[in-house]
């Protein structure tokens, strides 16, 4: 699978240079581990057999190229020069220190050797473009200089129309509760430090410590499953789910104007409420990809604090009355003493689960 250009058809028979993957063929950003290998790590470099079988060249460089761009060059490769095969790894960062997922998958990726003998060029091109080991709707940019990572999540939503009778303040249209949902992927998911009370610190990686961002985008694919979001104003609380088949994210404006009685009040938390909402639910299937076949179920046990079936808090479980409070956990109404405004402040996706949703995002190359 390479091509190859030269300056004289006679050395490219005396320069006889081969290009092949070989071991490993994932590049994991961060090396984060998979759920199940909490104390491994995954393979963070793709590998390549450099083969000579013709004569020695004079020198020898090697470029990662996406198209007329050039995304790394490595230049002290004497150890290629001899005959045989040397394997030659590259971790996916660019000479500026980035590795950006998108990049790995680009369908003009390309490794290029260059060597030159007698004045003459040899140059060989080898395509290699991955593809999404696990899911196709993450993507990842990391700044490994300034120790900061943009995580990508392409969501899809759906109009699901409204609930109960039109009330003298309507519920938000469709756009809205749209640009609502991603705010709140984007404020939950994201650990960057910039939120009061040391809520939402970097993650801890074998690389050091990064800040992560989380940008969500409803309008990019490919996406994740869709949710249907919906407005009510019924007095009847509608539950949200991220079921297969029944994916819905609810506004309850309804529900909740029972109890709030000012306007303003009532907008405040139901935006609130909508916005945690929706990144609870949408963070069901990130936990569902990253901790697909443990038991309990990862996601569904809601870590653990939850019965899978009834998806009901199990007696007893609190929310921490200081500190972070996990997006994805439940806790036992009856016993639970945080007020909605405290969890609206202190939830954030917790550290592991963010790593989950970075690990996500590997890039295989098929041979």
């Amino acid at each position: 699978m390479d091509t190859r250009t030269t300056q004289d058809d006679s050395l490219a028979q005396s320069l006889n240079y081969r290009i092949r993957l070989s071991d490993p063929h994932v590049i994991t950003p961060l090396n984060i581990p998979a759920f199940s290998r909490v104390n491994a790590t995954d393979q963070k470099k793709v590998g390549f057999c450099i083969e000579n079988s013709g004569i020695v060249a004079e020198s020898l460089s090697l470029e990662i190229t996406v198209g007329d761009q050039l995304i790394y060059r490595e230049q002290d490769t004497r150890r290629f020069l001899s005959s045989g095969c040397h394997i030659w790894y590259w971790d996916g960062y660019s000479d500026a220190g980035i590795l950006d997922t998108r990049i790995l998958k680009h369908p003009d990726l390309r490794l290029r050797l260059v060597a030159f003998c007698a004045s003459a060029r040899f140059t060989i091109e080898y395509p290699f473009q991955g593809k999404a080991q696990h899911v196709h709707w993450v993507d990842v940019q990391v700044d490994r200089i300034n120790r900061h990572v943009d995580v990508l999540m392409r969501l899809s939503f759906s109009d699901g129309g409204s609930r109960g009778r039109a009330g003298d303040i309507p519920c938000p249209d469709y756009a809205t509760l749209a640009a609502m949902a991603c705010e709140g992927v984007a404020f939950y998911w994201s650990r960057s430090g910039h939120r009061a009370g040391g809520i939402g610190h970097g993650i801890q990686t074998e690389q050091g410590r990064f800040s992560v961002a989380a940008i969500a985008d409803r309008h990019a694919k490919p996406s994740m499953p869709d949710f249907k979001l919906i407005s009510s104003l019924s007095e009847r609380f509608g539950r949200s789910t991220s079921l297969k088949g029944f994916r819905k994210v609810f506004y309850n404006q309804g529900f909740y104007g029972k109890h709030i009685t000012c306007q303003t009040s009532l907008n405040n938390f139901c935006e609130l409420n909508f916005k945690m909402t929706a990144a609870h639910e949408i963070g069901h299937i990130v936990l569902d990809r990253y901790g697909a076949g443990s038991f309990p179920d990862y996601s569904w046990s809601h870590k653990g604090t939850s019965t899978v079936l009834t998806q009901r808090a199990k007696r007893g479980v609190t929310m921490p009355l200081q500190g972070e409070i996990d997006l994805m956990k439940y806790a036992d109404a009856r016993v639970n003493c945080i007020t909605p405004a405290d969890r609206f402040l202190r939830s954030v996706a917790a550290s592991e689960d963010v790593k989950g949703l970075i690990w996500l995002s590997a890039v295989v190359f098929d041979i």
